[in-house]
């Protein structure tokens, strides 16, 4: 996962709600777990040599989260904090060419989201989150987990003109992180970037004609880089440049 601000999913999850007509108010505590992915057991290192992880555990801990929703006839507004704590994250230690398990970490955060029907055809939605995410024991205790952005949101806009389509433009935004690998926190930032993904869905039954234009502005980004103690400084994964997508779909 290398530091990735994706909450686990859930091993299980109890909770309590209170609710009304035009709000509601909840808390849950549960327990969460993810093994590792196939590409996080094999890896190579500087010469190319394949690395093994085998002996990856898988991660898992506790969530905590309460918040509360309010609703309108056209709008609606949600928010909430949580704290999760996490055992054997599974990230990647660039000193080692492979992933490993982390000392245990947390993650206090806060997510608002809120929609608004401007009318018949229009509406807006956003969110935005804050993730203050660290290491609470080991030797990098209080240090920032690599790779987990500060701050991130998204806007959105929907059209639905009926036969005409329903169009939507989405601008999504990630703040700064520490590097990957970088436990002491000392190589500076990786930059944040905005990003803007546009599509359109036209229904001509029984055909369904979708287009999507992922990256609309061809921005030049990474959505990650490390920083590497062998070459003693960092390395970049550019993300894909613009790119169109058409999907066809038929119902019998």
């Amino acid at each position: 996962m290398s530091g990735s601000s994706t909450r686990t999913r859930s091993a299980y999850d109890v909770g309590i709600t209170y609710a009304k007509e035009t709000w509601r108010l909840f808390g849950k505590t549960g327990k969460t777990f993810r093994f590792a992915n196939t590409d996080e057991l094999f890896g190579s290192d500087a010469f190319g040599k394949p690395v093994f992880a085998g002996d990856l555990r898988p991660q898992h801990g506790t969530i905590h989260e309460i918040g509360g929703q309010i609703r309108g006839s056209t709008t609606s507004l949600r928010a909430s904090l949580y704290r999760l704590d996490l055992k054997d994250e599974i990230g990647y230690d660039g000193a080692l060419f492979a992933n490993i398990n982390f000392a245990p970490t947390r993650r206090d955060g806060m997510e608002v989201e809120g929609d608004w029907q401007v009318n018949g055809l229009l509406t807006l939605k956003a969110n935005y989150a804050y993730i203050d995410a660290k290491f609470r024991e080991g030797a990098y205790m209080n240090k920032a987990v690599p790779l987990v952005a500060r701050h991130q949101g998204n806007v959105q806009a929907i059209l639905k003109t009926g036969s005409v389509g329903t169009y939507s433009a989405m601008l999504h935004h990630t703040g700064e992180r520490r590097y990957g690998s970088d436990f002491d926190n000392t190589h500076g930032t990786l930059g944040g970037y905005t990003t803007l993904d546009l599509q359109a869905t036209w229904d001509f039954k029984p055909w369904q004609v979708s287009a999507k234009l992922m990256n609309a502005t061809d921005k030049k980004y990474s959505p990650f880089a490390g920083y590497s103690a062998f070459r003693s400084d960092t390395y970049y994964y550019p993300a894909d440049g613009r790119a169109l997508f058409l999907t066809g779909r038929y119902a019998f």
